[in-house]
């Protein structure tokens, strides 16, 4: 990479960045809440990427590491109100890296669709734990619980019940995941998860160990959705079996197609995109859901490549001249 790109990378990463700090203080509360949601899907459909767009493994159940970090979250907070937030936090995550590491052994030595289908099964099974053991869980009645104050040093405590300073939490966290997962797929390691993907055998043949690459990218998918699954839940205080459902391992199926797989920044365009798009589509009818799958069979058939792919000049066709050879 010439240091003329390098150059141009970083003073957009920086100034979207600034944006992304200044907006509280000029947005309205409702506008702050659908950032801080946005962000959260962000993080989700990204730790979905890893996993499928750059590793090739499409797991139908990947909610499950998602709505463990987010129960995992809500008991903490309701039966242990003395645990940090940060700390809380680190667990949820935690929680998610544990249990793809029950899952992942024995899911990645399956291929396509026994992988996704023994995903689904596991995370069918969390559902049904979630669902019946009402003593710990509540059952599909949720658990309830009350934003806890962060407390920093120098700073003292931050009331998580402003938005604003949920915003900024996120904002930070969601970062932190985010370059994470970059700084990944730059090592030797993330670089070996594309050549697995692209072909196994023979990258088993040049001396990469196939099954302990996958399993590592499919534990650090799951810390990141365990992560998410926590945030979620801070944002809406609230915590029930639709977190770790069917619905919810679709969903992050659909911002990472519809913003394109396999490209860093795609779904986290597709998850700010959904999220708006919901928003709106919402507020004009209850039939929502239709509009979203009308958009869902657009994006399949025009633009299999996602919305990333219209930022790519060789393949704009409405906006310029298409390039020739």
């Amino acid at each position: 990479m010439s240091r003329n790109r390098i150059y141009k990378i970083t003073g957009a990463v920086a100034t979207v960045f600034l944006l992304l700090v200044l907006a509280p203080k000029f947005l309205p509360e409702m506008k702050i809440h659908l950032a801080t949601e946005i962000m959260i899907f962000a993080l989700f459909a990204v730790s979905f990427n890893l996993l499928y767009g750059y590793g090739g493994m499409l797991a139908f159940g990947f909610a499950a590491f998602f709505g463990f970090g987010a129960y995992a979250t809500a008991l903490i907070i309701s039966r242990i109100p003395a645990m940090p937030l940060l700390l809380t936090l680190a667990i949820a995550a935690l929680s998610g890296f544990v249990m793809a590491l029950l899952i992942g052994p024995l899911a990645v030595r399956l291929k396509g669709t026994y992988f996704a289908l023994i995903t689904f099964a596991f995370q069918m099974f969390l559902y049904a734990i979630a669902l019946k053991w009402r003593d710990v869980t509540n059952g599909d009645d949720g658990i309830g619980i009350a934003r806890p104050d962060l407390y920093l040093p120098f700073l003292g405590n931050l009331s998580m019940a402003e938005i604003s300073n949920l915003y900024y939490v996120t904002l930070a966290l969601v970062a932190l995941g985010i370059i994470a997962c970059y700084l990944f797929l730059k090592t030797p390691l993330g670089n070996s998860i594309m050549c697995i993907r692209d072909n196994d055998v023979r990258s088993s043949f040049l001396g990469y160990s196939v099954y302990l690459t996958k399993v590592t990218v499919f534990c650090l998918s799951g810390f990141l959705a365990g992560l998410a699954g926590g945030l979620f839940v801070l944002f809406n205080e609230f915590v029930a079996t639709n977190c770790i459902d069917l619905s919810m391992s679709f969903l992050v199926v659909l911002m990472a197609l519809v913003g394109g797989t396999g490209q860093f920044l795609g779904p986290i365009l597709g998850a700010a995109f959904y999220i708006t798009f919901q928003d709106w589509v919402s507020s004009l009818t209850q039939r929502w859901w239709l509009f979203i799958g009308a958009l869902y069979v657009v994006v399949i058939l025009y633009i299999p490549d996602g919305l990333i792919s219209l930022f790519k000049s060789e393949r704009i066709r409405l906006f310029g001249n298409r390039k020739r050879g």
